[in-house]
């Protein structure tokens, strides 16, 4: 199972009981399109998925057309968060999207909007996304 799938398994497992209905995206017809939908009570929200595997998180790994498609998406205040899972520091990180275009080739680590140490308190994490998503 490939890092980014196992990381979208241990979302769903881990809000089951929370309320959410939870779409996951097949994007490789829509390049940019996050990896997953979610909304709970009249909250609706996109979720891109990544696994950093590098020593310092300074960069997330978004390509050019996802960079592209949250910054447009969040112009138009969508709500939209990036779960980046960094094994090397054992911490699940948020980052909103609005900030997309500062999320690679950074000279220095980079600073999440919300991190999470393993194992990942799903409530925590969704208690951020819900208050920090507009209705």
């Amino acid at each position: 199972m490939k890092p980014e799938s196992k990381l979208w398994q241990q979302l769903k497992k881990g809000t089951q009981d929370m309320g959410v209905f939870w779409t996951r995206i097949e994007s490789w017809s829509s390049p940019g399109v996050p990896d997953v939908h979610g909304i709970k009570n009249g909250v609706s929200f996109w979720v891109e998925l990544k696994i950093s595997n590098l020593k310092t998180l300074k960069s997330i790994g978004l390509s050019p057309h996802q960079k592209s498609w949250q910054f447009k998406y969040s112009q138009q205040s969508g709500n939209i968060f990036n779960l980046v899972s960094h094994p090397s520091s054992r911490t699940l990180n948020i980052f909103c999207g609005s900030r997309s275009l500062e999320l690679n080739d950074q000279k220095r680590s980079l600073v999440p909007d919300l991190e999470v140490p393993f194992p990942v308190d799903w409530k925590i994490v969704l208690d951020h996304i819900i208050s920090h998503s507009g209705s």
